[in-house]
């Protein structure tokens, strides 16, 4: 639901990196329900999740410290780019060949990008 209010990022980031964040933890918390909470901990901890793990927490952290706490935008902005980027990541990597396409879509569009930018 936050994505369809991604536009109201650019007029109030303040409400769209809360609901975002709460949003993000509630796909966690429902993955960790139909793993087990202890075997989804477990997973978050291994050294292949790692990364993800210290990643978007936190961005979540960071993002709710930017938003509620200091009202900067810019820094709002960064940490719920970085969010949006690690949620993904975790989604998809739960799919088959998800990180697979993932990084090939990634590849295509950069490779696209660099032949119609001017720079």
């Amino acid at each position: 639901m936050a994505f369809m209010a991604l536009p109201m990022m650019i007029v109030s980031p303040q409400k769209f990196a809360t609901a975002f964040s709460l949003g993000g933890l509630a796909v966690i918390a429902g993955i960790a329900l139909l793993r087990g909470p202890r075997a989804h901990t477990m997973h978050l901890l291994s050294r292949d999740r790692l990364l993800f793990t210290l990643s978007y927490f936190g961005s979540v952290f960071f993002t709710l410290f930017f938003s509620a706490i200091m009202h900067t935008y810019i820094g709002t902005l960064l940490c719920v780019i970085v969010q949006i980027v690690a949620l993904v990541w975790y989604v998809v990597s739960y799919l088959p060949g998800g990180v697979d396409g993932l990084q090939s879509t990634t590849r295509n569009l950069f490779g696209t990008a660099r032949t119609l930018l001017p720079f």
